[in-house]
């Protein structure tokens, strides 16, 4: 006999994203893995035989593992015979390599141990154009978190601690060169931070706090400072230092 839950499978492969904070401007989990993405559903069983079972308009299909004692191996599939997900449960809980497919392509696949992601999962844009790889500890984002192009070209790296990105993180360009560099805490930017142009020519180095820039701020021109001050909630205050084509000061101008 198996029972089979349905409802998992219009959750999405980012309900153990980073948990989200109180107010808009927490960078979530989402801006790195597709939130289109279908999770797993719940699955149960309860004897180890073969079976085959409809379900709404999905094919449920499970048979022993002779290679794994106690482990059911599940393929799911849609209304075209495609399979949907795929992986082993053991003793009614998803246990070991899963992956999660639409339309025949690879959407994420990774570890479970006992229903909680565990080590590095890689997921998959649809259109093939990048895929990402995180680390999880007991189904929550703990580690190394890097995205790549088609072209398996770094564009994103940095940490998560307890699901929240955190210490320091790199953005970057198609051509590899750096475009955003600084440090997340618990979840938002925080300290310094440097942008660049796809030629490595500084565009503005601020220093952030709750995901805003508040306190010192250079804005640059292909790498020639145009202007330094304070900078609060996008609002100029005190003395700020303009700069000519040269990088020479040539004016100072306070602000209330």
């Amino acid at each position: 006999m198996c029972l089979f839950s349905i409802a998992g499978l219009i959750s999405a492969c980012t309900n153990t994203q980073e948990k989200q904070g109180t107010t808009k401007n927490l960078t979530p989990f989402n801006d790195f893995v597709p939130s289109f993405l279908s999770e797993l559903p719940d699955l149960e069983i309860e004897s180890g035989k073969y079976f085959n079972h409809v379900a709404g308009k999905y094919m449920v299909n499970t048979f022993v593992d002779s290679l794994h004692p106690g482990a059911v191996y599940w393929k799911i599939k849609d209304s075209k015979e495609n399979i949907m997900y795929q992986g082993h449960t053991l003793k009614g809980k998803k246990n070991g390599w899963w992956e999660v497919l639409h339309n025949k392509n690879m959407i994420c696949n990774g570890h479970y141990i006992s229903n909680k992601k565990s080590g590095f999962w890689r997921y998959y844009q649809l259109n093939g154009e990048s895929h990402k790889i995180v680390y999880y500890k007991n189904d929550t984002l703990n580690g190394l978190a890097q995205e790549f192009n088609v072209e398996n070209i770094l564009l994103a790296e940095g940490n998560y601690v307890r699901g929240l990105k955190s210490d320091y993180w790199k953005y970057f360009y198609n051509n590899g060169k750096i475009k955003v560099q600084g440090y997340f805490k618990d979840g938002y930017k925080s300290g310094w931070w440097q942008s660049f142009d796809s030629s490595s020519n500084l565009i503005e180095e601020a220093a952030y706090s709750s995901n805003e820039i508040s306190g010192y701020s250079k804005r640059y021109l292909k790498g020639v400072l145009t202007e330094e001050g304070e900078l609060y909630n996008g609002v100029k205050r005190g003395t700020w230092k303009i700069y000519d084509k040269a990088g020479k000061l040539y004016k100072i101008m306070d602000h209330e």
